[in-house]
């Protein structure tokens, strides 16, 4: 509930003690609180402790007059707007006026009127109130006038005289004076080209009776420059301006800071150069110059190879370091390229070069006569670019990457035409680093291809277009099969069947790979228990392939023991087959995740054996279990002299290391005959099996083992 607010205090002054009882009787009557003094020094006392809202002072004070006692109590900190109301005798017209003058609100005549004093006294208190709101909310505007930095202003015409607030003078740098503003000091504070657009907005404002605004610039006596907004607007009477009133702004702050966010819109922060946004506007004026003159022009697409690794490696900080080296060495040369032009609405030096963002960058070239020309550009930014970029202690080099496009021809507008030389940059990027490669629109129905593709992917798993086939592995001694390869396919609801080969390199680029990997682990593992279960292929082990995003994944040891618990199946019967290149990439952290797994009881195949960077180094550290000897080296054995030292030579490594080996792509008797002579009695290809579904397998495998080595070989 709300308080009812405090009663006013009284604080009454006078020696007679029949006033101050009745003037206490009377106004606590009427809801004011009164203290008394009977002399001056006690009504400072409680002037100074009790802060009266209203003070009542007799003229005559026993130790002292009450003009002394005026002048104290106005003096005392925050009593300049306190009503002190004087009491003297109706005929003293002479203390009457002395009082007013040294500060007194209003008197009041002795004989009292006590009827009509309590109407007096809240009269007096609400005024005063009024008075302090006043001052209160003229006090805000100054503060808030100040922190806008704004101040009013009210020119009379006639006298030429205006009238202003206080942060006109520090907005204008000018010393406040005694006599008021004209018009001449505000021009004299602007240069004489702007001062007579000033003087020319107001004599439009007085002829037309019309509002103005205007923006100057203003030089400060400590040499800054600062931007002013000036409106102003009629002030009419009798159908002529008699005044004009408005405002004026110091408007500098908005100003740079328009200016950042133009900046922010239009460049690339860390080089400076133009941003995305920019190299559009550029390019669609080139464009029209091309249109209007029958000219033609071409654009380099230029992306720094494996950029990632160096933020990864080194970090950001020296990622972007490398950036700006890069865009200042390219500006450089551009500067001095005979080819390189721009429109005239752009600086040479600023436009040519963009960065459309990450580590891709633009050389517009205006004017090409042919193709050589912007093959001659992009020759000169391999050479320049092949220089180390020192960087800290070390030093380092950068591959690129050129996709040119050539308007017209490759793109009806911006947009079409950016997407093309990025296609091309993409496409110069799959031959290798220091490449370039021209648009053509093969390589647009290839990307619009990949996509489709790519699209279709995403849904295949929810789809349930995915599924698993499997090659046997053979022991050729025993003449069993001893395990299987799960190798995904893609059931495709229109394109039919699709080999990994056409849609893995799809899921690695999209980042899919990961989810489809997974995919596969469990779909493998329920696969094997399934047929453990129906008693076919008792003791066969399922391999399967680990992508290295899967791998590299946190947590992968955790998600295969996950997957193991979930599915009921025994870690045994599971292999995982990885590349060399996945374990190498980061040995300690790969020990880490190859060890859960041995500790789990999970196998590990290093699959494409003597196609990395094999070496016994880490062969001795990993706790691998196998090996698997590539196609490339079994194809043309035994005839080839070459791919017979390879093989014995790595049969003889794994004998020597106590592991097993699978020799992959046996597609004859005669490649079976030589593995098996050198000591490898497991074998993968299609002399055996081609991959096949579950089902098909699994009779495969029945009717295999139950056949001797003498019968034919079921396919």
């Amino acid at each position: 509930m709300q308080q009812p607010p405090a009663p006013h205090l009284i604080l009454a002054i006078d020696d007679d003690d029949m006033v101050r009882l009745m003037l206490q009787e009377i106004l606590q009557r009427e809801g004011f609180d009164v203290v008394c003094a009977a002399d001056g020094r006690q009504g400072l006392e409680l002037c100074a402790s009790r802060k009266p809202d209203l003070v009542l002072l007799d003229v005559m004070l026993p130790d002292s007059n009450g003009f002394d006692c005026l002048q104290t109590i106005r003096r005392m900190p925050g009593n300049s707007i306190l009503p002190i109301v004087m009491l003297t005798g109706v005929d003293d017209l002479d203390s009457v006026n002395r009082a007013f003058e040294l500060g007194a609100t209003d008197f009041i005549a002795k004989p009292i009127s006590w009827p009509t004093l309590p109407h007096r006294l809240r009269y007096l208190l609400r005024s005063v109130a009024t008075l302090s709101a006043l001052a209160q909310s003229e006090a805000e505007l100054r503060k808030a006038q100040k922190i806008a930095q704004l101040g009013s202003w009210d020119w009379h015409v006639a006298s030429d005289s205006a009238q202003c607030s206080e942060e006109i003078f520090n907005i204008l740098d000018i010393d406040p004076l005694p006599r008021e503003l004209k018009l001449q000091d505000l021009l004299n504070r602007v240069e004489a080209s702007e001062a007579a657009k000033l003087q020319q907005a107001i004599d439009l404002c007085l002829k037309n009776k019309l509002s103005f605004r205007i923006e100057l610039p203003v030089s400060h006596r400590d040499g800054g420059d600062r931007v002013i907004h000036i409106q102003g607007e009629p002030i009419v009477e009798k159908d002529t301006v008699e005044r004009i009133r408005g405002a004026i702004q110091d408007i500098t702050e908005r100003r740079n800071i328009e200016e950042r966010v133009r900046f922010l819109s239009y460049y690339d922060p860390l080089t400076g150069l133009p941003n995305r946004t920019l190299f559009k506007e550029i390019l669609g004026q080139a464009m029209a110059y091309c249109d209007r003159y029958g000219s033609a022009l071409s654009t380099l697409f230029i992306s720094i190879a494996r950029f990632k690794r160096i933020n990864e490696t080194l970090g950001p900080k020296i990622g972007d370091h490398v950036l700006k080296m890069f865009a200042d060495r390219l500006v450089a040369e551009v500067r001095e390229c005979d080819f390189v032009s721009a429109t005239s609405e752009f600086d040479l030096a600023n436009m040519t070069v963009s960065r459309l963002g990450g580590s891709t960058f633009t050389v517009l070239l205006n004017r090409v006569q042919d193709t050589r020309d912007s093959v001659k550009v992009a020759k000169r930014i391999f050479q320049i670019m092949q220089q180390s970029f020192p960087v800290e202690a070390t030093e380092l080099f950068l591959g690129i990457n050129i996709g040119i496009a050539v308007y017209p021809g490759d793109g009806m507008d911006e947009d079409s035409f950016i997407k093309n030389g990025e296609f091309a940059m993409n496409h110069a990027g799959e031959y290798g680093h220091n490449n370039y490669q021209f648009f053509s629109k093969s390589l647009n129905v290839a990307a619009f291809h990949k996509l489709a593709m790519e699209n279709s992917l995403r849904r295949a798993i929810e789809r349930d277009e995915l599924e698993l086939y499997y090659q046997a592995k053979i022991d050729i001694r025993r003449h069993r099969v001893v395990g299987c390869e799960a190798l995904i396919r893609w059931r495709h609801p229109e394109l039919g069947l699709i080999g990994p080969s056409q849609f893995i390199p799809i899921a690695e680029d999209s980042g899919l790979i990961a989810q489809i990997s997974n995919w596969v682990l469990e779909n493998a593992c329920r696969q094997v228990l399934a047929w453990r279960r129906q008693g076919d292929c008792p003791e066969l082990v399922m391999a399967v392939n680990v992508s290295a995003n899967q791998f590299r994944q946190p947590g992968f040891g955790g998600h295969v023991r996950e997957v193991l618990a979930q599915i009921g199946l025994e870690p045994r019967y599971l292999k995982l087959e990885l590349t060399e290149t996945i374990l190498l990439h980061n040995v300690e952290d790969a020990l880490v995740t190859l060890r859960e797994l041995q500790a789990l009881g999970v196998r590990i195949s290093i699959d494409d054996f003597g196609t990395g960077y094999s070496s016994l180094s880490y062969l001795k550290k990993l706790p691998i279990s196998e090996l698997k000897v590539d196609h490339s080296f079994v194809r043309d054995l035994p005839h080839n002299e070459d791919d017979m030292a390879i093989t014995t030579a790595i049969l003889a490594l794994a004998e020597a290391l106590s592991l097993e080996v699978v020799a992959e792509g046996v597609e004859n008797q005669d490649q079976a005959n030589f593995l098996l002579d050198n000591g490898c009695t497991v074998v993968q290809g299609f002399l055996y099996q081609r991959p096949m579904p579950a089902t098909e397998f699994a009779e495969f495998a029945r009717v295999f083992d139950s056949r001797s080595a003498a019968d034919p070989i079921p396919r």
